[in-house]
């Protein structure tokens, strides 16, 4: 935009604003004239490539037009070709139908005899499968009264089952008790011969068996109570094993040591 001129100064020149309004309008001018001449190659630019992009579609355009001559003409021949094929397809097509129609009399003679055959072929098949069917009935009645027997089986063994688990338990519960109280015994008996109790802590022992084993600890009625007190030993080793076979369960196998 123009400066708006300013108001003389003191002691200027009188036409220092005009003159400054004229500088500015030349180098606003002077900025058209460039704008104006980059506008000119811009457009100068454009018009180029759009001529080189008209000349190539002409290019194109024509060896498109070629190119459907081309195509033209290849498919006229193929039509001709494909013609000349058909008109030989038909022929062989009205002879195949003249012999068919020649033949006609023998398709209905072949479709009485299927007829026929289908009707027996029917027949039979319904007899069979009432058959079938009654033997199915007969199969079912069968299958279901062998059911019922086995139902019945399985809950006779189910009760046989429960009935000896009650047992068994029983006699682990027995077991057990025979247990703990040989246990008692033979601790008791093992303290005996060590001579740490006395007399009147051990009720379960006979009084010879005490006087014995506190009156001559070396003594042969010692080492035959030890061979016996061995004994129980062995035998609470067996009975040890024997109650993990019935923890383990009926028909279990136990590995000895």
């Amino acid at each position: 935009p123009m400066a708006e001129p300013s108001p003389p100064a003191m002691g200027g020149h009188p036409f220092d604003d005009a003159f400054a309004v004229m500088k500015s309008m030349q180098a606003e001018l002077n900025q058209l004239k460039y704008d104006v001449q980059e506008e000119r190659h811009l457009r100068a630019k454009e018009v180029g490539e759009l001529q080189r992009e008209v000349r190539h579609l002409r290019s194109q355009l024509e060896q498109a037009l070629m190119d459907l001559s081309v195509a033209n003409e290849r498919v006229t021949n193929a039509l001709t070709s494909e013609t000349s094929l058909r008109g030989r397809a038909l022929e062989m097509l009205r002879t195949e139908v003249a012999d068919a129609i020649k033949r006609a009399s023998e398709v209905e003679h072949l479709k009485t005899v299927q007829a026929t055959q289908f009707g027996k072929l029917a027949a039979e098949l319904k007899l069979e499968r009432s058959e079938r069917q009654a033997a199915q009935t007969t199969l079912d009645a069968m299958l279901n009264a062998e059911v019922q027997t086995r139902t019945e089986e399985g809950a006779g063994h189910a009760k046989d089952m429960a009935q000896f688990r009650r047992q068994w338990e029983a006699t682990v519960m027995q077991d057990r008790e025979l247990f703990a109280l040989l246990v008692k015994d033979v601790q008791a008996a093992g303290d005996l011969l060590a001579g740490n109790v006395a007399k009147e802590t051990n009720p379960r022992l006979s009084a010879d068996v005490q006087s014995v084993t506190t009156a001559a600890p070396n003594s042969p009625d010692n080492m035959q109570l030890l061979d016996v007190g061995l004994a129980h030993a062995l035998r609470l080793d067996r009975v040890r094993l024997d109650l993990r076979q019935h923890a383990v369960g009926p028909g279990a196998v136990v590995k000895r040591r």
